[in-house]
């Protein structure tokens, strides 16, 4: 029986929880230290699969690690006024705020992610003296946090205007206590193997690929990530490994494949690229549309920054891409004249370089064969 039926199954699993987190706050010796250990192996994962994405964190540092703050927010709570008692309960009233009544302390004393939440604020504050204090968190906390911003607020601390949260919408299909849950370090074992499946399948030229192992883990990578990211952020959608793996449409693999391609274009190239080049030669209406898609990404960095959506920048380079695509059979350059050689490759090389940039900034390694 799992953890979720047997909870729901009757009482006595979720009072022996309970239990148990009572004596962990109450400083038990053998509860915390089956906590630490549980919290150690799972940060020690953690890293592992961060450091294969490229990821590093210099503290791994939660609501579970506030020492005293806690109890300085009751205290900060109860001078200020705002704390009040309901059956042995404390709680704050934010109805005037139509954010609720928010619980801070269970009647049997123990605290709550709100009341952890405001200790480890202050504690963050007094050690990191922060600019801003980002929460990225699912939007299933919106309310949550909407209190957590009132309440420091309401206490007057002077650094509650640097508080913000950026939510994200979730995965449909997927619950860590339904046991349907996909864990991230197998969907990146599967979509390695899928993606070296299908390198392995033209012979010919897997065979021209150096370290084709790190090729497919960055393909792999790359399908996950770019799933993540080519929709608004707060909207849900659904896992679909078909989509995820495709090498055409829009893609993490398409991406790598354009970018990976015009790499190969540069190599096989009689011209160097040159960026004197005449580009007064480029008159075709497609070799226009890419220049003009180019010099636009500076804008959509500074959109997506201001936004803070990831989907900016995807979007954008998939379209960069497309263009690109369609330009590859009219608009050549083996074969031409030097100058409008010249011309078309440092138009190629410029729209290789922004989607490698573009590729970097989201995390993944742009790959030059594949």
């Amino acid at each position: 029986m799992d953890a979720e039926a047997a909870a729901a199954a009757g009482p006595t699993i979720q009072d022996q929880a309970r239990a148990y987190f009572k004596s962990m706050e109450d400083g038990d010796e053998s509860a915390l230290a089956l906590w630490q250990r549980f919290r150690t192996l799972s940060i020690e994962k953690y890293k592992q699969i961060y450091a294969r994405l490229g990821v590093h964190f210099d503290v791994y540092s939660g609501e579970s690690q506030v020492g005293e703050g806690m109890s300085r927010a009751i205290q900060m709570l109860t001078d200020t006024g705002l704390l009040i008692e309901d059956k042995g309960a404390k709680l704050v009233d934010l109805t005037e705020h139509k954010l609720d009544k928010a619980l801070v302390q269970k009647s049997d004393g123990t605290t709550l992610y709100l009341t952890r939440d405001i200790g480890a604020a202050i504690e963050r504050y007094e050690k990191y003296n922060f600019d801003k204090i980002i929460y990225v968190v699912s939007s299933q906390q919106d309310h949550h946090l909407k209190q957590l911003f009132k309440t420091v607020e309401l206490l007057g601390l002077p650094y509650a205007d640097r508080f913000e949260h950026i939510n994200y919408g979730l995965v449909n299909g997927m619950s860590t206590r339904k046991g349907t849950v996909v864990f991230l370090d197998d969907m990146l074992h599967e979509s390695k193997e899928k993606m070296h499946d299908v390198m392995r399948a033209n012979e010919a030229k897997y065979n021209d690929v150096a370290n084709p192992e790190h090729i497919a883990d960055v393909l792999g990578m790359s399908a996950i990530v770019i799933q993540d990211m080519a929709a608004r952020r707060i909207k849900n959608y659904t896992f679909d490994w078909g989509r995820i793996l495709n090498f055409e449409g829009d893609t993490g693999p398409y991406l790598q494949y354009a970018h990976a391609r015009l790499c190969s274009l540069e190599r096989k190239a009689h011209v160097k690229v040159n960026p004197d080049a005449d580009v007064s030669l480029l008159t075709e209406e497609v070799t226009c549309d890419i220049i003009n898609q180019i010099s636009l990404y500076p804008d959509i960095l500074a959109a997506s920054i201001k936004s803070l959506e990831p989907c900016t920048v995807v979007q954008y380079i998939l379209k960069l891409s497309h263009s690109i695509s369609s330009a590859w059979e009219t608009i050549k350059v083996r074969g031409e004249a030097d100058d409008v050689a010249e011309a078309r490759l440092l138009m190629y090389w410029s729209a290789r370089t922004v989607i490698g940039n573009a590729l970097t900034l989201l995390g993944l390694e742009p790959v030059e064969a594949m």
